[in-house]
C-alpha cells in the first residue's frame, strides 16, 4: 500500500514539474459558469458576484466561528506538537477544501437559479486531490525547529486574511473583534489559503513542494482576478482588494520558494527534449 501511495506522489510531483500542467489549470479556470436559468455570458461578472455574496457554504452560520476556531487551533497545534498534529492537519485541509470546492463555488440565486462556478470548483477540487495525496504520503515535516526571524514577514498578511475585517453589508473596514472572530473568512478560499500556505513556508524547505507549488499557483490566479475585480472593475470595493493582497503576495512568494531546483525554463526544455526524442 505504501508503494501505491508513493506512486501517486510520484505522479503528482511529475505533473507539477511540467509547465503545460499549469497552462491546463489556467484554462480550466475559464470554464463557463453553469446556471439553471440561461444567461448571456457577458453577464458573468454579475452572476459570479451573486454566487460569492451568498454561496451555499454560508447557509449554516455556526460554521463561521467554528472554522475560525479549528483553523487557529490546528495552526497552534502544528507549532506545539509538530508531526503529531500532521495527520489531523492534513485531513482537515482535505475536508475543508472539499467543502470549498462544492459549496463556495455554488449558490441558489434569485436571478439565475442554481449556479456553479465551474472553473472555481475544478481548480479547488484539484487542491483536494493534492491534500489527499499529502494525507497519504505525509510529505510535510512539522518537526520543531528554529525558524529564522525574517521568515515571519508573512505573519501579518496571514493574520489580516484570517481576521478579514470587513462589513458584509457595505464592504467597508470593520475591526469589531467579535465580527472578526465570527465572520466566514475560513469558509472562503481567498482568506483561508494565505493562512495555510504561510504555515507551510515557515517549515520550508522540508515540506511537500509539489503541494506548495500547486497551492500557490492557484492562489496567484485567484489573487490576480481579485486585483482586477476590486481595483479596476469595481474600485468602490477597494478594501476587498486590500484583503485579497495576502493571497496574491504570499502565493507569489510561495511559488518562488516551491520551485527549488526547478524553473519553468528547465521544464520547457525537458518537455521539448522528451517530445523531440519521441518524434524521432
Amino acid at each position: 500500500m505504501d508503494n501505491l501511495y508513493q506512486s501517486f506522489f510520484a505522479l503528482f510531483k511529475m505533473l507539477t514539474q511540467r509547465w503545460w500542467f499549469f497552462a491546463v489549470l489556467l484554462m480550466l479556470f475559464f470554464l463557463p459558469t453553469y446556471a439553471t436559468v440561461p444567461f448571456d455570458q457577458r453577464q458573468s461578472p454579475m452572476v459570479i458576484q451573486q454566487v460569492l455574496k451568498d454561496p451555499l457554504i454560508y447557509r449554516n452560520p455556526l460554521l463561521m466561528p467554528l472554522t475560525k476556531a479549528i483553523t487557529a487551533g490546528l495552526v497552534i497545534a502544528v507549532f506545539l506538537f509538530g508531526n503529531r498534529a500532521r495527520r489531523v492537519f492534513n485531513i482537515y485541509m482535505t475536508l475543508i477544501y472539499f467543502g470549498l470546492a462544492l459549496f463556495q463555488a455554488s449558490a441558489i440565486t434569485e436571478d439565475y437559479g442554481f449556479v456553479i462556478l465551474s472553473g472555481n470548483l475544478v481548480l479547488v477540487f484539484v487542491l483536494v486531490l493534492a491534500w489527499l495525496v499529502e494525507t497519504l504520503v505525509e510529505g510535510n515535516d512539522f518537526s520543531k525547529r528554529n525558524i529564522p526571524l525574517w521568515k515571519w514577514w508573512i505573519a501579518p498578511l496571514a493574520l489580516l486574511a484570517y481576521l478579514a475585517p470587513v462589513s458584509s453589508d457595505s464592504i467597508a473596514p470593520d475591526f469589531n473583534l467579535l465580527s472578526m472572530l465570527s465572520n466566514p473568512a475560513c469558509l472562503t478560499y481567498c482568506m483561508f489559503t494565505p493562512v495555510v500556505i504561510a504555515v507551510l513556508t515557515l517549515f520550508h524547505p522540508v515540506v511537500n513542494l509539489p503541494l506548495l507549488r500547486l497551492m500557490s499557483f492557484v492562489g496567484i490566479i485567484f489573487g490576480l482576478v481579485n486585483m482586477i475585480t476590486w481595483f479596476v472593475i469595481s474600485p468602490e470595493g477597494w478594501w476587498m482588494g486590500i484583503l485579497h493582497l495576502p493571497l496574491l503576495l504570499i502565493s507569489i512568494y510561495c511559488f518562488v520558494l516551491s520551485l527549488d531546483r526547478f524553473s519553468f525554463g528547465t521544464w520547457i526544455s525537458e518537455d521539448f527534449t522528451d517530445w523531440h526524442m519521441s518524434s524521432d
